[in-house]
């Protein structure tokens, strides 16, 4: 006679089960699950921290604490200035090992980034076009239909291949360049040159062939740009000592979230939601549902998730951290190892026109398509012609790939890897910022959101710069924005709409630049006083030392009496 009301009181239970499960952060422990207050600190290594950001730093921090983050770095620059640089928590489950500023590990697709302004290079050299065929580089390539395939289908997701070939290669074919080529030479895309759907594949065996001095593509980005800014970037094969102390492995979520929390929401979703929310880091879009079901359970026969690929995706944990083929072999698109500060840095003096010429600059931010639909992400994105994701209009608010929350009063561009590492450039006002992130544990979602939370906080911070400049309120402004425009024409609309402001805000900006670059001036003549210094320093030891010699000498000979009072 308990059977009904059992049965009527089942989905309450679950819905506590499931609550009280997977609703505390992923690494939280004790009462820290459910009383922030109570949560221990972590250690922090901030290197830079301006006042001004400090709620950014605070964010990190908080999420480090409580356990949505387990260790990660963040690095940020304003108009070319650094004003972040931080880093925290543990490389290790078992929280002994600290988490710095310099510590490494996979970004995935967050090397897309790198990737992309490596080809910029050759491209403002005049070594490659982006509308060239491949096969004029690399003739082999043109096997099996590809010939008109272009470098820019390749950036721009729109070359059919999405990592979906014919046949799954081994390990040995990908590990050695010369078989690696002939392998994706000899492969037939499997849909159709234009197809838009998300890329893996490097570029590596173009850029061989196109530079000068025939380096790798990673030869190529360390030297042209990561040393430029005294950075590093790795990618496999990594020896052994090279992972040690300096190089974090990446972790999956505890095995209980992933069982009870994820795996069910390919059904359950909208019970999920109801009882987590729809902003709780564990609970996925209506996109990310889709792509799980066919990269899990394999629910359409058609989907590219369910074609011969790389081997050795599907291990979790194992298949990121050194102990499978998938990282025996450079692929800078997905299996590479930098941090915050590596990424920050390039990305940053790459979109304000310090790597390549403003012409180069625009043809690969130029977007080739509108919010269309990537037959790989299962989501409507924007493209730039380098591949680079542009931020839009959606009928929520200004949304980044459809998925990933773009902060609103910001137009932003960039791109992130699978598990949350997030590097995006954005047009605050007349300000810029560029924010990366790069986190050890990987969270189930596709979309960013731990980096674009931080990116978000950032871009609060400097639009209260323009909301004390005058009488006219922001809001109303980007609602004047957001309703008539898209974000790419802010200025034009910000311009219409409070040009005394304007005015003031372009003022505020060509002071600021021109404070940096004072201060800069300040930094060098500070060095140079401290080399004069010193050299008058040796000088004036030297005129003491000869001053002391003579006084010897003056004391040793005759005529002792002549000298009697310095003696």
């Amino acid at each position: 006679m308990y059977r009904p009301a059992i049965f009527a009181a089942a989905p309450a239970l679950l819905a506590i089960a499931v609550y009280y499960t997977i609703a505390p952060p992923f690494f939280c422990s004790g009462t820290c699950c459910f009383v922030k207050s109570t949560c221990a600190d972590v250690p922090m290594a901030n290197h830079l921290v301006q006042p001004k950001y400090e709620k950014v730093a605070a964010a990190l921090a908080e999420s480090l604490a409580i356990g949505w983050d387990l260790g990660a770095s963040v690095f940020m620059r304003v108009n070319g200035e650094t004003v972040l640089d931080i880093a925290g928590g543990y490389q290790d489950k078992e929280k002994t090992i600290p988490y710095d500023v310099t510590t490494m590990n996979l970004v995935f697709s967050s090397g897309k980034i790198p990737e992309t302004i490596g080809i910029a290079l050759l491209v403002d050299k005049g070594l490659m076009e982006l509308d060239t065929p491949i096969k004029e580089y690399w003739p082999e390539f043109a096997q099996k239909g590809k010939g008109e395939i272009t470098m820019g289908d390749i950036l721009s997701h729109r070359s059919g291949a999405m990592d979906s070939f014919e046949e799954t290669p081994d390990a040995a074919t990908l590990q050695d360049d010369h078989k690696r080529d002939e392998f994706l030479a000899s492969q037939k895309f499997l849909f159709p040159r234009g197809t838009v759907g998300y890329r893996g594949a490097s570029s590596d065996a173009v850029v061989r062939r196109v530079d000068p001095l025939k380096r790798s593509l990673l030869q190529l980005v360390q030297e042209e740009l990561f040393d430029t800014v005294g950075q590093s970037i790795f990618c496999p094969p990594i020896s052994s000592h090279d992972w040690e102390g300096r190089m974090s492995k990446v972790h999956d979520i505890p095995l209980s979230k992933m069982m009870l929390g994820l795996l069910p929401q390919l059904y359950l979703s909208n019970f999920y939601r109801s009882v987590l929310g729809e902003v709780h880091p564990l609970v996925l879009s209506d996109s990310e549902v889709n792509l799980y079901r066919n990269w899990i359970l394999k629910v359409d026969p058609n989907s590219p998730l369910v074609k011969p690929g790389l081997p050795d995706m599907d291990q979790g944990e194992a298949s990121w951290n050194n102990r499978s083929s998938w990282l025996s072999y450079p692929m800078m698109s997905a299996n590479c190892l930098t941090n915050a500060r590596g990424t920050g840095h390039v990305f940053d003096a790459f979109m304000r026109g310090k790597v390549v010429s403003d012409d180069t600059l625009a043809l690969f931010l130029k977007p080739v398509g509108t919010n269309e639909f990537d037959n790989f992400l299962s989501s409507n994105v924007t493209y730039s012609a380098g591949g680079f994701g542009n931020g839009g209009v959606g009928k929520e608010g200004p949304l980044f790939l459809g998925i990933f929350k773009q902060p609103v009063g910001a137009e932003c561009t960039g791109w992130g890897g699978i598990g949350g590492s997030t590097i995006m450039h954005c047009l605050v006002g007349a300000h810029n910022v560029t924010l990366s992130y790069v986190p050890n544990l990987l969270s189930p979602r596709v979309s960013l959101d731990r980096g674009m939370k931080l990116l978000s906080e950032a871009v609060g911070i400097l639009l209260k710069d323009f909301a004390d400049l005058g009488p006219l309120l922001l809001p109303e402004v980007l609602e004047l924005v957001g309703k008539h425009h898209g974000l790419s024409k802010f200025y034009e609309s910000f311009r219409e709409a409070a040009p005394d402001m304007w005015t003031t805000i372009n003022r505020e900006a060509v002071l600021h630049q021109k404070r940096v670059e004072l201060a800069e001036e300040l930094n060098v003549l500070k060095a140079k006083r401290r080399e004069v210094e010193s050299q008058l320093k040796d000088v004036d030891i030297e005129i003491a030392s000869i001053g002391q010699q003579s006084q010897y000498a003056a004391c040793d000979g005759s005529h002792k009496s002549k000298r009697q009072k310095i003696c």
